[in-house]
This record gives structure tokens, C-alpha cells and sequence, in this order.
């Protein structure tokens, strides 16, 4: 059973820890139905050591749905 509290060690560089934070983040993505521009907030994991960014399933469920949420506003 995994430790909860132990960090994680940085799948870049392998030396840092991964601090998890919650970032803003504005992008624009093309779709079926024109361009349309993002703003979220999302959780995300920075490298200590060497600034490696990532995300996991969550994150990338919170962006596809600020991406729906525009996409449904288009005509």
C-alpha cells in the first residue's frame, strides 16, 4: 500500500520532488466548431529541481470540459 504523505520524485530528472499546486492556465484549442479560448484552474505537479510540469487524469478532465463548455456556447 502506497505512503499518502510521501512526495513524489520527478519522472524528468529523477532527483526533485514534485510539488503539487493549483495554477491558472488561459489556451485556445481548435474545434469542430471554431476556435475557442480557455481559462481554468487545475492542478498541477512542478519538478523542484529541474521545472518538469505535469498533470494526470483529473486535470486533463477539467480542461476537456472548460473545452466542451466553450464549444457549447458556439452557434
Amino acid at each position: 500500500m502506497p505512503v499518502k504523505n510521501k512526495p513524489e520524485i520527478c519522472d524528468q530528472c529523477h532527483q526533485g520532488k514534485v510539488i503539487k499546486t493549483m495554477q491558472d492556465m488561459t489556451f485556445h484549442q481548435w474545434t469542430s466548431k471554431g476556435d475557442v479560448s480557455c481559462r481554468v484552474t487545475i492542478p498541477i505537479g512542478v519538478c523542484d529541481n529541474c521545472g518538469a510540469k505535469s498533470w494526470n487524469e483529473a486535470t486533463e478532465a477539467i480542461i476537456e470540459e472548460a473545452v466542451k463548455r466553450e464549444t457549447d456556447k458556439l452557434s
